[in-house]
């Protein structure tokens, strides 16, 4: 085998599956509307109609999106849960009361999330495609899949042992890996460091006024919170460690197709494995969808040591 496929969201898009991220949002909308509105009010991201024509960004670049957590707004939204030790009615589970509703919307937006995708992906139907949107494919080729979608084996008829799904696939038991790319410790806030200059004196009156405005519940609840963001974090290193026999077999690719990814900075990583991994000097064919596609897909590519000769664009309807 000396050719590699790789297939992005805009493969699936192509042959009229409707896997756009924003139609995910409407199948929160309708089944899961917990997480939805939990999306809109703690990320930011708009309310979208089957009838808008134009998707805003926040939901087209979902994964990214997922790194938008406003934690003040979810402590806002429940700060009634927050343990009074004043109240006459106090009791000493009180104090995980927050935590518990926190560790309630991290279920939400990671388990019951990945649980919704799922299921979308899964109400796909294959037999919808139109022969006139088949690609000239090579069915002796390695695949690289981006997509959780069937399309390759289902419609194609590629076998499953030929085709990597780097992320999982959504009709299989196999995890399915949904996420930003943003170290969780990243949004971790350091505790306030004392002032320096000052007397000792000082320092022992602020120290105090920490003391003062420490809050066990609240505590709680950050830890508790925190673990959104790393059960949310796509590693990529991780993932390309699981699929080392992949690389290890694509040394001698001669050509490479890259068709329908967006070739964003999320999935990168992945990208300069497979590149690295190529011992020869491959050619690309790459589709874009405009001419914004066409120069960043080069530009990224080049960025990750690609001669630019070695490039050829293409419009995946050529392919046809």
């Amino acid at each position: 085998m000396d050719s590699l496929y790789i297939v992005g969201n805009g493969f699936d898009l192509h042959h009229g599956l409707n896997t756009r991220y924003s139609s995910f949002g409407l199948y929160l909308q309708e089944h899961y509307g917990t997480t939805y509105d939990q999306l809109l009010e703690y990320f930011g991201l708009p309310h979208i109609s089957k009838y808008d024509e134009n998707i805003d960004p926040l939901w087209s670049d979902f994964e990214h999106s997922l790194s938008l957590l406003d934690v003040d707004m979810v402590f806002d939204a429940h700060s009634d849960s927050l343990a009074n030790p004043g109240s006459p009615d106090f009791r000493d589970r009180d104090w995980n009361t927050f935590a518990i509703d926190m560790e309630m919307v991290v279920g939400s937006l990671t388990t019951n999330l990945i649980k919704a995708f799922r299921e979308f992906i899964s109400k796909i139907n294959y037999s919808m495609i139109p022969s006139r949107k088949r690609l000239s494919l090579n069915a002796h080729a390695l695949y690289l899949s981006f997509n959780y979608t069937d399309t390759l084996e289902g419609y194609y008829g590629i076998s499953k042992n030929q085709i990597t799904y780097i992320h999982g696939k959504a009709v299989n038991d196999d995890e399915i890996i949904l996420g930003h790319g943003i170290d969780p410790d990243n949004f971790k806030k350091e505790p306030p460091k004392s002032p320096a200059g000052v007397s000792d004196e000082e320092i022992e009156l602020w120290e105090e006024q920490m003391n003062d405005q420490y809050d066990y519940s609240q505590e709680l609840g950050k830890d508790a919170l925190q673990e959104y963001f790393s059960s949310s974090f796509k590693d990529t290193q991780a993932v390309i460690n699981e699929h080392v026999e992949f690389f290890d077999s694509i040394k001698d690719i001669g050509q490479v197709f890259i068709l329908g990814h967006s070739l964003s900075d999320v999935d990168l990583t992945y990208f300069e494995k497979v590149i690295s991994s190529i011992t020869i000097t491959p050619a690309f064919t790459v589709s874009y969808f405009g001419d914004d596609e066409r120069v960043s897909h080069t530009e990224a590519l080049c960025r990750l040591g690609v001669q630019e000769r070695k490039i050829s664009m293409i419009n995946i309807e050529e392919m046809v």
